[in-house]
């Protein structure tokens, strides 16, 4: 494994503790912040037990040969790829090859080509692990439940689970919680029903009446042909619903003294011991990653000025070791002319480019042009497009592309990279919404520039920002938001969305302080 991945010297205390959970057979609950390693540790718990027994142990029965020991549910494609790379890299260098195919295979949504193109190599040979998301897997067990060789499962991994489970938070307003927990009974998401199709426990029983904590629990217990698969989920942001949901409710995780371990990122927590669940707390500030991760935060007003967010502070003698910009911001030294007018236009081929966007977008190109050393990635809302934000970044010169973690020069090339301090001529700007970014591991990525106000609020700005910091290093994120400005809905109804004061509530509940950009009023 040191020789396909020099950068990991040694497992640290959560890796060692997620490690040795895996091998033990034990179910698992951990929260960790961005960057801990989580995943790559996970991976390395999967490859060690195709070398033993703790399959068959755990399953009471011998296994089939030919059935899947593992399956991996990971938000969106790109991770799903992340993982098979790892393993394809580690296989390379294992002294007693089996080919690769019967390790490891994807299952994934493709618009290239049909599921069952997809699920064929996987039937043909199936592999010790399946890496998928939970809508492709479900959309192959729903059409054929014998699609899949699950009946050998020993361990169900859900990655990014806040992410893929949906759970009700804990409101003001009791109605709108019913509310909520009603839409999720009528329609559960994908990996609802895939935990209840593998685990048998259904939200409602035979008549249609919920099913109790209880009657979960005896109808998991009842399994007397083989005994349920082990469960691991993990997560950087596990809020107390999702847990209470998840322990309490779903029927998923076996009970019992010693079948469950919770792991959290504090240091005094070493297993054997058990983490209670009141050491996971939902502390935002513990789940941000790296040690010296500078957040900055640019506001565009209408003439494309851009002004740091009230309330930033100056970076103290000790962060400020190197100016963040080499020259002033241009956007905000002179007024916008015709001829920026009308590039703007131009570019705005679909008409879905407005002024702010545009400005925004410059400010991003400015501060990454004079500031990224090699690579950076900026995160769109969910709704921008992220092919028409990209030529128009190409515009301002920068070597911009969608990320794609199939394509090397779209962000394959970048993943577990072991020259943190290389530096390139033509720096690299991956561009990508939210949806695929969970969970990626870039570790040469030293700036995360966030375009407005990400959907999922706190949870998300951490994830998004975990993309920096990797193995303890440093790294800057950076938001840029629109000034106080009006919204039109559907309806026509007129209201005001104000992205600084929302940030700002974002940043003070986080526990972060804006950090002023030298050079910007």
């Amino acid at each position: 494994m040191q020789i396909a991945f020099p950068s990991v010297k040694q497992p640290t205390p959560v890796q060692r503790r997620l490690i040795h959970a895996v091998l033990s057979g034990k179910d698992v609950l951990l929260k960790d912040k961005t960057g801990s390693g989580k995943s790559f540790a996970l991976l390395i718990a999967l490859l060690s037990q195709m070398r033993g027994s703790t399959h068959n142990e755990r399953s009471g029965t011998g296994a089939k040969a030919s059935s899947i020991k593992s399956l991996l549910l990971v938000p969106h494609r790109d991770l799903a790829y992340q993982f098979f790379y790892w393993i394809e890299c580690i296989h390379r260098f294992m002294t007693l090859k089996q080919p690769l195919a019967s390790i490891a295979q994807i299952l994934v949504r493709d618009s290239s080509a049909p599921l069952r193109e997809h699920l064929a190599p996987i039937q043909q040979t199936p592999p010790q692990i399946v890496i998928g998301t939970p809508q492709a897997v479900l959309e192959a067990v729903e059409a054929d439940p014998h699609a899949l060789p699950l009946d050998g499962l020993s361990t169900v991994v859900v990655d990014e689970a806040d992410y893929l489970i949906e759970s009700v938070p804990t409101l003001r307003d009791k109605y709108a919680m019913k509310k909520m927990a009603k839409k999720i009974e009528r329609h559960p998401g994908p990996t609802r029903l895939l935990l209840n199709h593998i685990y048998g426990a259904p939200s409602e029983d035979s008549e249609g009446r919920p099913r109790t904590r209880e009657k979960q629990i005896d109808r998991r217990r009842s399994q007397t042909t083989r005994k349920a698969p082990q469960l691991v989920m993990m997560s950087a942001t596990l809020r107390n619903h999702l847990r209470r949901f998840l322990l309490a409710d779903s029927g998923w995780f076996t009970k019992g003294h010693g079948t469950l371990v919770k792991i959290t990122g504090d240091p005094s927590a070493y297993y054997p011991k058990e983490v209670e669940d009141s050491a996971i707390e939902d502390k935002a500030e513990s789940t941000v990653g790296g040690t010296d991760v500078k957040h900055h935060v640019l506001v565009i007003d209408s003439s494309g000025h851009a002004h740091n967010i009230e309330g930033a502070v100056s970076a103290s003698p000790e962060q400020a070791s190197t100016a963040l910009f080499k020259e002033p911001l241009k956007q905000s030294q002179t007024p916008e002319t015709p001829e920026d007018i009308a590039l703007r236009e131009a570019l705005d081929e679909g008409g879905i480019l407005d002024a702010s966007n545009y400005y925004a977008l410059e400010a991003v190109a400015v501060a990454f042009g004079v500031d990224v050393p090699k690579l950076a990635l900026l995160v769109l809302p969910s709704n921008a497009p992220v092919q028409q934000r990209v030529d128009v970044l190409r515009a301002f010169g920068i070597n911009a592309h969608p990320l794609d973690v199939i394509k090397d020069g779209n962000g394959r090339s970048h993943l577990m990279q072991q020259n943190f301090d290389a530096t390139d001529e033509n720096p690299t700007l991956l561009v990508s919404t939210l949806a695929s970014t969970r969970g990626l591991d870039l570790p040469q990525l030293s700036h995360v520039f966030i375009l407005g106000i990400l959907d999922g609020g706190v949870d998300s700005y951490l994830h998004v920002a975990g993309r920096v910091g990797r193995f303890g290093r440093g790294g800057k994120v950076i938001s840029v938001l629109s000034e106080r400005h009006e919204v039109v809905a559907k309806d026509g109804k007129v209201s005001a969305r104000d992205e600084p004061r929302m940030m700002a509530a974002m940043l003070e509940r986080m526990g972060i302080t804006a950090v002023k950009y030298e050079d910007v009023d």
